[in-house]
């Protein structure tokens, strides 16, 4: 597990071996690695993860979403989850990235608790699930009751910047020992004062490394490496 004694660790998602290999090279400490960018992120293939676990050095971190509906999932979708972490875990990456929710759109803890069953040994995100939930700070607070969940991605919910400041601020205190990783509209003009704001230490990108900032094209080392030299001078 990262440890909160580092003093900054950026994140940048990747969906391709070329992305994996540009980020690894910009100096970046970890890869999310999904497919749909567009939709969201989903699991990538099993190919894919494989090429990139045995491509770079740097920690793989994988999405365990298994469509783009919603983050409430049938026992089928459970299922497929579980299979999933299994072969993730098989192919040597470093982590998940998962969340399940239930319809009253509040962590759904009975699922969660089924996949973690599955992680052992491996790193756990979860994700941006809890922006949607009803209150993310209560959500914060009830993941640092499982000690295997390392991080938390989040944009701090889905209201104005400010409020979704103040709500990163309170998540920060109420979720223990949990990273509480930052992500969402991050860019190179607003990344430094958004850290001396929140002073996380946590950033994750995903367009903001990528040419014409697009979600759809790769990465470009010449952005990845900015952002990360401009975090870490």
């Amino acid at each position: 597990m990262q440890g909160k004694e580092n003093p900054m660790y950026i994140e940048f998602i990747a969906t391709t071996i070329e992305d994996a290999l540009l980020i690894e090279k910009s100096g970046a400490d970890r890869i999310e690695l999904v497919s749909a960018l567009a939709e969201g992120g989903l699991t990538p293939s099993h190919a894919l993860i494989e090429a990139v676990v045995s491509s770079v050095k740097i920690p793989v971190n994988v999405m365990v979403r298994p469509h783009s509906q919603s983050f409430c999932y049938t026992e089928n979708d459970l299922g497929i989850m579980k299979k999933d972490i299994q072969i993730i875990r098989s192919l040597g990456a470093n982590g998940v990235v998962l969340g399940a929710l239930n319809e009253k759109n509040e962590i759904n803890r009975p699922y969660l608790e089924e996949l973690l069953t599955e992680c052992e040994g491996l790193e756990i995100t979860f994700h941006r699930a809890i922006d949607d939930t009803y209150d993310p700070v209560r959500s914060a607070e009830m993941l640092a009751q499982y000690p295997e969940i390392t991080t938390i991605l989040t944009s701090g919910g889905h209201e104005d910047f400010p409020s979704r400041m103040k709500t990163i601020q309170q998540m920060q205190r109420a979720c223990g020992d949990i990273a509480i990783l930052v992500g969402s509209g991050l860019n190179k003009d607003n990344i430094l004062s958004i850290d001396s704001e929140l002073h996380t230490g946590y950033y994750h990108f995903g367009t903001a490394v990528r040419k014409n900032n697009s979600i759809i094209e790769g990465v470009q080392l010449e952005k990845a490496s900015e952002i990360v030299n401009m975090l870490k001078k």
